[in-house]
């Protein structure tokens, strides 16, 4: 699928679908006693890996410090300063990093709002905890300093806020969209490679939905298109700007 201001090209690729959200094994949950406010500096050396516990409590990051050869040590969770829901959120990128590596925002599902953590030589530094625009957010896109995240709740929708230099975020106001229906069952939320037009994937509906943004970042009204199969989950875009989603056929054996 190709996205443009004036429409799109259809072709479908299918990989099987997953989520960074996670519940820590009970080893894992050992280390949550002695919790860090910040990673350790090692992790920063050879890079890291961060997932999220979406606990039904305080929510947090999970870091993992991965090696020269790709292999991963746990090093730290990390308060979010938000709540979890306890729960599979059926979702992709719940947790994103910025293309220049400053920063890493979190959507914290139980409490409606997202975190936004420095990126720093000593660890993770919490800058913000703000309104996600909507109810239980699953996933959140960056583009610049532009951020939308998308709400599973009832009714689903969209919303926008601008991550400032210091690690604070400001809502957009009138960004705040619908998505094809009240009840979609929303999986991810993107940028298409220049950053004027935002897609999100909708599971229930088996449709893509795209928001055409203005001059000032705010989203005209949603359009929608019938997935190539069902069940349309994760996506990213090549570097010909082709859309390549993941479908999920509903979680049926070897179908995705």
């Amino acid at each position: 699928m190709r996205i443009t201001k004036h429409g799109l090209v259809v072709a479908a690729i299918a990989f099987a679908a997953c989520s960074e959200t996670t519940n820590p094994t009970s080893r894992d949950a050992g280390a949550l006693s002695g919790s860090f406010s910040r990673a350790s500096a090692a992790q920063t050396a050879a890079g890291a890996v961060y997932l999220m516990s979406n606990v039904a409590g305080p929510n947090e990051v999970i870091v993992y410090q991965r090696g020269p050869d790709g292999s991963l040590t746990y090093d730290a969770n990390v308060p979010t300063g938000g709540y979890g829901t306890g729960g599979g959120l059926g979702n992709q990128e719940g947790v994103v990093r910025s293309a220049n590596g400053r920063w890493l925002l979190v959507v914290n599902a139980g409490t409606d709002d997202v975190s936004v953590f420095a990126i720093e030589p000593g660890g993770l530094r919490l800058t913000d905890v703000a309104s996600s625009g909507g109810d239980r957010p699953v996933s959140v896109a960056l583009h610049g300093d532009l951020v939308y995240v998308l709400n599973a709740g009832s009714p689903n929708s969209i919303s926008g806020l601008r991550l400032g230099t210091d690690g604070s975020l400001t809502p957009l106001a009138g960004s705040t969209r619908p998505l094809s229906a009240a009840s979609t069952a929303p999986a991810q939320i993107g940028f298409t490679p220049h950053g004027d037009v935002l897609v999100v994937t909708e599971k229930a509906t088996n449709t893509i939905t795209t928001y055409v943004l203005d001059a000032d970042d705010l989203p005209a009204a949603p359009q929608s298109y019938a997935s190539a199969g069902q069940t349309p989950f994760g996506f990213a875009f090549n570097q010909r700007g082709d859309l390549i989603v993941s479908e999920a056929f509903g979680g049926a054996v070897d179908a995705s």
